[in-house]
């Protein structure tokens, strides 16, 4: 067991200033400890990349701290307990973490561990669609969004839509009736949302134009919008407000298109039209899906129903190796995915 007692880690070098590159990050060796009574060690095998880890590589006061540089960072992962002093974690057993972005790691109690059945679905599904991106669409949606069983009666416009949550976003909405729009940057994402998401209407934003979103808007979604699920910001932001109802909702789950400016967060000098949200009366709020983890039973419950009813579909962009987590990372902002990103370890 020596090479089992040395494993890697994904460490932050430097803070990126603008778009991150892969001089950013390190891939180091690192000792493995020996048990103590009472831990156990985790061989992960999947882990996921996100938006929001954007973020976090900023020296900024933010909801979570920043990631420290020189040190490995976080994410959710999903791994197998190779070796246990711990008998309430056994060999053999799978689960869930934050401690994403290394080979192995070491729980000294078991705290903020869940384990995770790997006979009900894929173990890397529950870092997509039954993990916290299938709980942050769910929330946006039906909690943020305020949307209700008489969702046919509303419009919804989702951005980034066939990304992992703006897609499960586009499928809920669709679940509970809506008539459902959704941008995305590519002719083959359009044709998926269309095809297998079977949303109402899908449009290439890059084709369109991004000074003509609102203009689109207005064409495919003629009645207005009930709800917008923003997960871009910026210019996608300013054409739904130009063409929200009264009493709409704007869901404020991500801002993709801003995360690489370097002054972010960027004035609101740019948003022309804000004064929109006083005269149609909407509601705009910002969620982090941390803070509706009392939804997680309700969640599990609808989603893995939808799912057995083949109401859910989902995309996953797999890159193989732990070395090359920060090259996937990357993607997520070059448009480099369908659905989900994911590292198998």
């Amino acid at each position: 067991m020596l090479d089992e007692r040395f494993g890697h880690e994904i460490h932050l070098k430097d803070r990126p200033l603008g778009t991150p590159t892969e001089n950013d990050f390190e891939l180091v060796k690192v000792n493995v400890p020996r048990l103590k009574q009472g831990h156990f060690l985790v061989r992960n095998l999947w882990m996921s990349v996100d938006p929001y880890m954007r973020g976090r590589m900023r020296d900024a006061k933010s909801y979570v701290p920043p990631f420290q540089l020189n040190k490995p960072l976080e994410g959710d992962c999903v791994g197998q307990i190779i070796e246990s002093k711990n008998n309430q974690f056994k060999v053999g057993e799978y689960v869930h973490s934050n401690f994403g972005w290394r080979e192995f790691w070491t729980s000294m109690s078991g705290s903020g561990i869940t384990k995770i059945d790997p006979k009900t679905t894929l173990i890397q599904h529950y870092l997509g669609v039954l993990g916290r991106t299938g709980l942050t669409a769910y929330v946006g949606i039906l909690k943020i969004g305020e949307l209700k069983n008489e969702g046919k009666n509303n419009t919804v416009f989702v951005s980034a839509a066939s990304g992992a949550v703006g897609s499960v976003a586009c499928q809920i909405a669709k679940i509970m009736g809506c008539h459902v729009v959704g941008s995305t940057g590519s002719l083959e994402k359009v044709r998926w949302l269309l095809d297998e998401a079977k949303i109402d209407y899908a449009f290439n934003y890059k084709e369109v134009g991004e000074d003509n979103i609102s203009p689109q808007l207005g064409k495919v979604c003629p009645n207005g919008i009930d709800i917008y699920f923003d997960n871009v910001g910026g210019n996608h932001l300013y054409a739904a407000l130009d063409n929200m109802n009264p009493f709409g909702r704007i869901v404020l789950c991500g801002m993709i298109s801003q995360y690489n400016v370097p002054s972010f967060p960027t004035p609101l000098t740019g948003s022309p039209n804000l004064f929109l949200a006083i005269s149609n009366r909407l509601k705009i709020q910002g969620f982090i899906v941390r803070d509706h983890y009392d939804m997680l039973s309700e969640f599990h419950t609808n989603m893995s129903k939808w799912i057995s009813e083949g109401k859910i579909k989902w995309e996953e962009t797999v890159f193989e190796g732990l070395e090359n987590a920060p090259k996937a990372f990357i993607g997520l902002f070059k448009g480099e995915k369908m659905g989900k990103m994911l590292v198998k370890i």
